[in-house]
Protein backbone atom coordinates (compact mmCIF):
# COMPACT_ATOMS: atom_id res chain seq x y z
CA UNK A 1 0.00 0.00 0.00
CA UNK A 2 2.91 2.48 0.97
CA UNK A 3 4.59 1.59 -2.38
CA UNK A 4 1.46 2.11 -4.53
CA UNK A 5 1.22 5.81 -2.35
CA UNK A 6 4.64 6.74 -3.24
CA UNK A 7 4.33 5.80 -6.89
CA UNK A 8 1.12 8.28 -7.16
CA UNK A 9 2.49 11.00 -5.80
CA UNK A 10 5.51 10.61 -7.91
CA UNK A 11 4.24 10.14 -10.82
CA UNK A 12 1.62 13.71 -9.68
CA UNK A 13 4.98 15.09 -9.00
CA UNK A 14 6.46 14.32 -12.00
CA UNK A 15 3.30 15.53 -14.62
CA UNK A 16 3.46 18.91 -12.21
CA UNK A 17 7.05 19.65 -13.11
CA UNK A 18 6.56 18.90 -17.10
CA UNK A 19 3.70 20.76 -17.09
CA UNK A 20 5.10 23.64 -15.51
CA UNK A 21 8.27 23.46 -18.21
CA UNK A 22 5.68 23.10 -20.73
CA UNK A 23 4.03 26.43 -19.66
CA UNK A 24 7.47 28.23 -19.23
CA UNK A 25 8.38 27.18 -22.44
CA UNK A 26 5.34 28.53 -23.95
CA UNK A 27 5.80 32.10 -22.28
CA UNK A 28 9.38 31.87 -23.46
CA UNK A 29 7.68 31.31 -26.90
CA UNK A 30 5.77 33.53 -26.91
CA UNK A 31 7.68 36.51 -25.29
CA UNK A 32 10.41 35.23 -28.42
CA UNK A 33 7.51 35.41 -30.76
CA UNK A 34 6.12 39.13 -29.25
CA UNK A 35 10.26 40.54 -29.40
CA UNK A 36 10.22 39.43 -32.93
CA UNK A 37 6.82 40.87 -34.05
CA UNK A 38 7.53 43.96 -32.16
CA UNK A 39 11.18 44.35 -34.12
CA UNK A 40 9.77 43.87 -37.58
CA UNK A 41 6.25 45.32 -37.13
CA UNK A 42 6.57 47.89 -35.42
CA UNK A 43 3.08 50.42 -35.12
CA UNK A 44 3.56 53.23 -37.49
CA UNK A 45 2.11 56.25 -36.03
CA UNK A 46 0.61 58.31 -39.08
CA UNK A 47 0.31 61.54 -37.21
CA UNK A 48 3.56 61.49 -35.81
CA UNK A 49 4.49 60.98 -39.48
CA UNK A 50 1.94 63.42 -40.82
CA UNK A 51 3.63 66.04 -38.29
CA UNK A 52 7.07 65.43 -39.15
CA UNK A 53 6.53 65.93 -43.21
CA UNK A 54 5.34 69.07 -42.50
CA UNK A 55 8.05 70.36 -40.33
CA UNK A 56 10.53 68.87 -43.16
CA UNK A 57 8.66 71.54 -45.70
CA UNK A 58 11.04 74.67 -43.61
CA UNK A 59 13.94 72.68 -44.65
CA UNK A 60 16.31 75.10 -46.49
CA UNK A 61 18.07 74.87 -49.56
CA UNK A 62 19.58 76.87 -52.47
CA UNK A 63 16.83 77.54 -54.05
CA UNK A 64 14.36 77.82 -50.55
CA UNK A 65 14.92 79.52 -47.68
CA UNK A 66 12.34 80.41 -44.45
CA UNK A 67 12.56 83.09 -41.37
CA UNK A 68 12.00 79.81 -39.24
CA UNK A 69 13.97 76.87 -41.50
CA UNK A 70 13.96 73.12 -39.60
CA UNK A 71 16.50 71.63 -38.76
CA UNK A 72 16.82 67.79 -39.00
CA UNK A 73 17.44 65.36 -35.99
CA UNK A 74 17.24 62.25 -34.40
CA UNK A 75 13.71 62.07 -34.32
CA UNK A 76 13.58 62.35 -38.50
CA UNK A 77 16.62 59.79 -38.42
CA UNK A 78 14.66 57.02 -35.89
CA UNK A 79 11.28 57.85 -37.87
CA UNK A 80 13.41 56.38 -41.51
CA UNK A 81 15.01 54.02 -39.96
CA UNK A 82 11.54 52.50 -38.74
CA UNK A 83 10.27 53.11 -41.86
CA UNK A 84 13.03 52.01 -44.53
CA UNK A 85 13.50 48.67 -42.24
CA UNK A 86 9.45 47.65 -42.55
CA UNK A 87 9.74 48.45 -46.62
CA UNK A 88 13.29 46.53 -46.57
CA UNK A 89 11.25 43.55 -45.58
CA UNK A 90 8.54 44.19 -47.65
CA UNK A 91 11.13 43.86 -50.56
CA UNK A 92 12.50 40.32 -49.03
CA UNK A 93 15.68 41.78 -47.11
CA UNK A 94 16.59 39.41 -44.54
CA UNK A 95 17.56 40.09 -41.14
CA UNK A 96 21.21 39.24 -39.60
CA UNK A 97 22.75 38.76 -36.71
CA UNK A 98 25.13 41.32 -34.57
CA UNK A 99 28.02 38.90 -34.98
CA UNK A 100 27.48 38.81 -39.16
CA UNK A 101 26.57 42.79 -39.13
CA UNK A 102 29.59 44.56 -37.24
CA UNK A 103 31.90 41.83 -39.42
CA UNK A 104 30.22 42.91 -42.15
CA UNK A 105 31.03 47.10 -40.94
CA UNK A 106 34.61 45.76 -40.88
CA UNK A 107 35.22 44.12 -43.89
CA UNK A 108 33.68 46.26 -46.60
CA UNK A 109 33.92 49.76 -44.88
CA UNK A 110 36.96 49.48 -42.54
CA UNK A 111 34.36 50.54 -39.77
CA UNK A 112 36.17 49.45 -36.56
CA UNK A 113 35.68 51.06 -33.18
CA UNK A 114 38.95 49.80 -31.76
CA UNK A 115 40.03 52.45 -33.92
CA UNK A 116 38.96 55.94 -32.99
CA UNK A 117 38.65 58.58 -35.99
CA UNK A 118 36.66 61.34 -35.93
CA UNK A 119 34.88 60.29 -39.44
CA UNK A 120 32.93 57.30 -37.56
CA UNK A 121 30.76 57.96 -34.52
CA UNK A 122 28.41 55.58 -33.01
CA UNK A 123 25.73 56.51 -31.00
CA UNK A 124 22.89 53.97 -29.08
CA UNK A 125 20.96 53.54 -32.61
CA UNK A 126 23.41 54.26 -35.10
CA UNK A 127 26.51 54.05 -36.69
CA UNK A 128 27.46 56.91 -38.93
CA UNK A 129 30.30 57.54 -41.61
CA UNK A 130 30.85 60.99 -42.27
CA UNK A 131 30.91 61.68 -46.11
CA UNK A 132 31.93 65.59 -46.38
CA UNK A 133 34.33 66.14 -43.31
CA UNK A 134 33.27 69.92 -43.59
CA UNK A 135 36.01 71.67 -41.10
CA UNK A 136 37.41 68.38 -39.55
CA UNK A 137 35.67 69.54 -36.49
CA UNK A 138 33.92 66.98 -34.32
CA UNK A 139 31.27 69.04 -33.41
CA UNK A 140 30.62 70.70 -36.63
CA UNK A 141 30.22 66.86 -37.89
CA UNK A 142 27.80 65.99 -34.97
CA UNK A 143 25.71 69.53 -34.97
CA UNK A 144 25.42 68.62 -38.52
CA UNK A 145 24.80 64.46 -39.33
CA UNK A 146 21.34 64.74 -39.85
CA UNK A 147 21.03 67.27 -42.50
CA UNK A 148 20.15 65.32 -45.98
CA UNK A 149 22.57 63.42 -47.63
CA UNK A 150 23.15 65.33 -50.95
CA UNK A 151 24.46 67.68 -48.28
CA UNK A 152 26.80 65.51 -46.15
CA UNK A 153 27.19 62.42 -47.71
CA UNK A 154 26.46 61.20 -44.78
CA UNK A 155 25.73 56.89 -44.40
CA UNK A 156 24.01 55.79 -41.25
CA UNK A 157 24.36 52.18 -40.00
CA UNK A 158 21.06 50.98 -38.06
CA UNK A 159 22.20 48.79 -35.01
CA UNK A 160 18.88 47.57 -33.87
CA UNK A 161 18.29 46.56 -37.16
CA UNK A 162 21.17 45.69 -39.29
CA UNK A 163 20.58 47.94 -42.08
CA UNK A 164 22.47 50.81 -44.50
CA UNK A 165 20.36 53.86 -44.78
CA UNK A 166 20.49 57.99 -45.62
CA UNK A 167 19.25 60.42 -44.22
CA UNK A 168 15.92 61.76 -47.20
CA UNK A 169 12.97 63.71 -46.53
CA UNK A 170 9.77 61.23 -45.51
CA UNK A 171 7.68 62.44 -48.18
CA UNK A 172 10.17 60.34 -50.39
CA UNK A 173 9.66 57.12 -48.29
CA UNK A 174 6.12 56.76 -47.49
CA UNK A 175 2.66 57.88 -49.54
CA UNK A 176 0.08 58.86 -47.34
CA UNK A 177 -3.95 58.46 -48.47
CA UNK A 178 -6.56 60.44 -46.87
CA UNK A 179 -8.14 57.64 -45.12
CA UNK A 180 -4.56 57.14 -43.27
CA UNK A 181 -3.64 54.11 -45.18
CA UNK A 182 -0.46 54.08 -46.49
CA UNK A 183 2.72 52.45 -48.28
CA UNK A 184 6.44 52.85 -47.98
CA UNK A 185 7.90 53.14 -50.92
CA UNK A 186 11.80 52.70 -50.39
CA UNK A 187 14.67 54.04 -52.98
CA UNK A 188 15.58 51.23 -54.97
CA UNK A 189 19.23 51.74 -54.46
CA UNK A 190 18.78 51.14 -50.52
CA UNK A 191 16.99 47.98 -51.20
CA UNK A 192 20.01 46.99 -53.69
CA UNK A 193 22.82 48.06 -51.26
CA UNK A 194 21.71 46.39 -48.41
CA UNK A 195 20.99 42.58 -50.12
CA UNK A 196 23.88 43.30 -51.45
CA UNK A 197 26.01 44.18 -48.71
CA UNK A 198 24.80 41.94 -45.93
CA UNK A 199 22.44 39.48 -47.37
CA UNK A 200 25.06 38.62 -50.00
CA UNK A 201 22.48 38.70 -52.54
CA UNK A 202 24.93 38.52 -55.62
CA UNK A 203 21.78 39.01 -58.00
CA UNK A 204 21.85 42.79 -56.90
CA UNK A 205 25.47 43.22 -58.46
CA UNK A 206 24.08 43.70 -62.37
CA UNK A 207 21.87 46.91 -60.99
CA UNK A 208 24.06 48.21 -58.52
CA UNK A 209 27.11 48.71 -61.22
CA UNK A 210 24.53 50.08 -63.90
CA UNK A 211 22.56 52.25 -61.87
CA UNK A 212 24.75 52.87 -58.78
CA UNK A 213 28.29 53.05 -59.84
CA UNK A 214 29.68 55.92 -58.14
CA UNK A 215 28.90 54.09 -54.61
CA UNK A 216 30.42 51.08 -55.85
CA UNK A 217 33.49 52.00 -57.04
CA UNK A 218 33.81 53.68 -53.58
CA UNK A 219 33.41 50.90 -52.28
CA UNK A 220 37.34 49.85 -54.23
CA UNK A 221 38.15 53.34 -54.22
CA UNK A 222 37.46 54.52 -51.17
CA UNK A 223 36.81 51.88 -48.52
CA UNK A 224 39.15 49.28 -49.83
CA UNK A 225 36.72 46.38 -50.45
CA UNK A 226 38.72 44.25 -52.73
CA UNK A 227 37.32 40.95 -51.45
CA UNK A 228 34.01 40.28 -53.87
CA UNK A 229 36.59 39.34 -57.05
CA UNK A 230 34.30 40.66 -59.65
CA UNK A 231 33.57 44.05 -57.78
CA UNK A 232 36.84 44.72 -58.19
CA UNK A 233 37.79 43.48 -61.71
CA UNK A 234 35.11 45.80 -62.74
CA UNK A 235 35.83 48.70 -60.66
CA UNK A 236 39.70 48.28 -61.50
CA UNK A 237 38.63 47.55 -66.03
CA UNK A 238 36.01 50.30 -65.77
CA UNK A 239 38.67 53.39 -65.43
CA UNK A 240 40.56 52.70 -69.03
CA UNK A 241 43.72 52.70 -67.77
CA UNK A 242 45.04 53.24 -71.06
CA UNK A 243 48.97 53.80 -71.07
CA UNK A 244 50.85 57.49 -72.08
CA UNK A 245 54.06 58.11 -71.41
CA UNK A 246 54.38 60.54 -68.67
CA UNK A 247 50.89 60.37 -67.72
CA UNK A 248 48.91 63.06 -65.50
CA UNK A 249 48.98 62.94 -61.56
CA UNK A 250 45.14 62.22 -61.43
CA UNK A 251 45.34 59.67 -63.47
CA UNK A 252 48.62 57.90 -61.55
CA UNK A 253 46.40 58.72 -57.94
CA UNK A 254 43.38 56.60 -59.23
CA UNK A 255 45.71 54.04 -60.08
CA UNK A 256 46.52 54.59 -56.57
CA UNK A 257 43.60 53.94 -54.66
CA UNK A 258 43.43 50.53 -56.08
CA UNK A 259 46.68 49.89 -54.68
CA UNK A 260 46.31 50.84 -50.73
CA UNK A 261 43.84 52.90 -48.82
CA UNK A 262 44.53 54.51 -45.27
CA UNK A 263 42.26 53.67 -42.39
CA UNK A 264 40.61 57.03 -40.86
CA UNK A 265 43.03 56.05 -37.94
CA UNK A 266 46.01 56.81 -40.14
CA UNK A 267 47.02 53.15 -41.06
CA UNK A 268 47.71 51.56 -44.83
CA UNK A 269 45.91 49.20 -45.79
CA UNK A 270 47.45 47.43 -49.07
CA UNK A 271 45.75 45.43 -51.17
CA UNK A 272 47.42 42.13 -52.65
CA UNK A 273 43.98 41.00 -54.22
CA UNK A 274 44.14 44.02 -56.98
CA UNK A 275 48.21 42.74 -57.68
CA UNK A 276 46.70 39.16 -57.93
CA UNK A 277 44.16 40.81 -60.59
CA UNK A 278 47.03 42.71 -62.11
CA UNK A 279 48.49 39.27 -62.43
CA UNK A 280 45.83 37.91 -64.12
CA UNK A 281 45.16 40.28 -66.52
CA UNK A 282 48.90 41.13 -67.77
CA UNK A 283 50.03 38.55 -70.44
CA UNK A 284 53.58 38.69 -71.82
CA UNK A 285 54.63 41.53 -74.01
CA UNK A 286 54.93 39.48 -77.05
CA UNK A 287 51.58 38.64 -76.51
CA UNK A 288 50.61 42.66 -76.31
CA UNK A 289 48.44 41.45 -73.25
CA UNK A 290 47.39 44.88 -70.95
CA UNK A 291 51.19 45.79 -70.40
CA UNK A 292 49.38 49.07 -69.52
CA UNK A 293 49.05 47.75 -66.02
CA UNK A 294 52.50 47.09 -65.22
CA UNK A 295 53.81 50.29 -67.09
CA UNK A 296 51.34 52.24 -64.69
CA UNK A 297 52.14 50.08 -61.77
CA UNK A 298 55.78 51.24 -62.42
CA UNK A 299 54.89 54.86 -63.17
CA UNK A 300 53.20 54.85 -59.68
CA UNK A 301 56.00 53.64 -58.00
CA UNK A 302 57.84 56.64 -59.49
CA UNK A 303 54.79 58.99 -58.71
CA UNK A 304 54.69 57.61 -55.08
CA UNK A 305 58.49 58.34 -54.35
CA UNK A 306 58.79 61.46 -56.34
CA UNK A 307 55.51 63.65 -56.03
CA UNK A 308 55.96 66.16 -53.33
CA UNK A 309 52.10 66.77 -53.77
CA UNK A 310 51.66 63.42 -52.38
CA UNK A 311 51.04 64.89 -48.36
CA UNK A 312 48.87 62.29 -47.20
CA UNK A 313 51.94 59.95 -46.37
CA UNK A 314 54.49 60.12 -44.85
CA UNK A 315 58.10 58.39 -45.92
CA UNK A 316 57.60 55.33 -43.56
CA UNK A 317 53.94 54.82 -45.30
CA UNK A 318 55.07 55.63 -48.48
CA UNK A 319 58.26 53.05 -48.12
CA UNK A 320 56.08 50.04 -47.06
CA UNK A 321 54.07 50.61 -50.44
CA UNK A 322 56.60 50.92 -52.60
CA UNK A 323 58.57 47.89 -50.77
CA UNK A 324 55.26 46.10 -51.42
CA UNK A 325 55.08 47.16 -54.96
CA UNK A 326 58.20 46.50 -56.36
CA UNK A 327 58.58 43.28 -54.65
CA UNK A 328 55.50 42.05 -57.41
CA UNK A 329 57.45 44.30 -60.05
CA UNK A 330 60.15 42.46 -59.53
CA UNK A 331 59.23 38.95 -60.01
CA UNK A 332 58.81 39.64 -63.98
CA UNK A 333 62.38 40.29 -64.21
CA UNK A 334 62.86 36.58 -63.62
CA UNK A 335 60.46 35.10 -66.03
CA UNK A 336 62.06 35.37 -69.76
CA UNK A 337 58.56 35.58 -71.28
CA UNK A 338 58.27 39.23 -70.09
CA UNK A 339 60.43 42.19 -71.18
CA UNK A 340 60.57 44.24 -68.07
CA UNK A 341 63.99 43.88 -66.76
CA UNK A 342 65.32 46.77 -65.11
CA UNK A 343 62.31 48.54 -64.85
CA UNK A 344 61.49 48.11 -60.91
CA UNK A 345 64.24 47.85 -58.63
CA UNK A 346 67.05 48.60 -61.22
CA UNK A 347 64.77 51.95 -62.00
CA UNK A 348 64.44 52.61 -58.42
CA UNK A 349 68.10 52.32 -57.11
CA UNK A 350 69.57 54.01 -59.99
CA UNK A 351 67.18 56.93 -60.75
CA UNK A 352 64.51 56.81 -57.60
CA UNK A 353 66.27 56.75 -54.71
CA UNK A 354 69.49 58.39 -54.48
CA UNK A 355 70.11 59.15 -50.87
CA UNK A 356 69.09 55.91 -50.13
CA UNK A 357 66.22 57.13 -47.58
CA UNK A 358 63.84 54.31 -48.81
CA UNK A 359 66.42 51.69 -48.68
CA UNK A 360 67.33 52.67 -45.13
CA UNK A 361 63.82 52.26 -44.37
CA UNK A 362 63.45 48.61 -45.78
CA UNK A 363 66.43 48.06 -43.59
CA UNK A 364 65.36 49.10 -40.62
CA UNK A 365 61.66 46.61 -41.54
CA UNK A 366 63.90 43.94 -42.50
CA UNK A 367 62.19 44.33 -46.03
CA UNK A 368 58.81 43.67 -44.44
CA UNK A 369 59.65 40.09 -44.42
CA UNK A 370 58.44 39.95 -48.20
CA UNK A 371 60.14 37.19 -49.90
CA UNK A 372 62.50 37.27 -52.09
CA UNK A 373 62.33 41.52 -51.68
CA UNK A 374 65.98 41.75 -50.11
CA UNK A 375 67.82 39.05 -52.06
CA UNK A 376 66.68 40.49 -55.50
CA UNK A 377 67.50 44.35 -53.91
CA UNK A 378 70.77 43.05 -53.37
CA UNK A 379 71.11 41.61 -56.89
CA UNK A 380 69.86 44.49 -58.77
CA UNK A 381 72.47 46.88 -56.70
CA UNK A 382 75.71 44.51 -58.40
CA UNK A 383 74.08 45.64 -61.97
CA UNK A 384 75.49 48.09 -64.46
CA UNK A 385 72.43 50.84 -64.96
CA UNK A 386 71.34 49.61 -68.68
CA UNK A 387 71.06 53.03 -69.47
CA UNK A 388 74.15 54.41 -68.22
CA UNK A 389 75.89 56.92 -70.46
CA UNK A 390 72.28 56.80 -73.54
CA UNK A 391 72.69 60.11 -74.86
CA UNK A 392 69.14 59.65 -76.44
CA UNK A 393 67.10 60.11 -73.33
CA UNK A 394 66.42 63.63 -72.36
CA UNK A 395 65.78 62.64 -68.65
CA UNK A 396 65.32 59.77 -66.19
CA UNK A 397 63.99 56.28 -68.72
CA UNK A 398 60.73 55.78 -68.07
CA UNK A 399 58.93 52.37 -68.04
CA UNK A 400 58.20 52.62 -71.81
CA UNK A 401 62.31 52.62 -72.33
CA UNK A 402 62.79 49.55 -70.32
CA UNK A 403 60.21 47.73 -72.18
CA UNK A 404 61.47 49.03 -76.06
CA UNK A 405 64.57 48.24 -75.02
CA UNK A 406 64.44 44.62 -73.41
CA UNK A 407 62.00 43.95 -75.96
CA UNK A 408 62.55 45.23 -79.04
CA UNK A 409 65.88 46.35 -79.70
CA UNK A 410 69.09 43.74 -79.90
CA UNK A 411 71.90 43.65 -77.27
CA UNK A 412 72.74 42.65 -74.05
CA UNK A 413 68.92 43.34 -72.75
CA UNK A 414 67.06 41.99 -75.39
CA UNK A 415 64.75 38.75 -75.17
Amino acid sequence: MKIQLFILVYVLTLSLVFCQIKDEKQIFNHSEIKANESRNHMDIDINEIKQQIKLQERIESDEKEFNNPYEMTQKDFLIENQLIYNGLKQNGYRDISDEKFYEKLKLIFNIDFNNKCNRINKGNEFIVYYGNMMDGNIETLKYNQFDLYSVTNNMFFSLDRHIYLYIITLKNIIQINPDNTFKIKVPQEIITRNKYLFNDDKSQFAWLINNDEDFMQSLVTTFGYTEDKKLLKWAFEKQGFKYQKYPPDEILKNYGNFLWTKQCNGEINLHPNTLNLIKELVKPSSKYGNEEYILYLAEYINYLVNNEKETELNLQQKAKIAAYLLAFGEQYKYNKEYGYNQMFLGKFIFYQDPDKKYKKEFEKNNYYNLPNLKKWYQQAEQEKDMFENDQTLADDPQPMDYLYRATYMKGPYSK
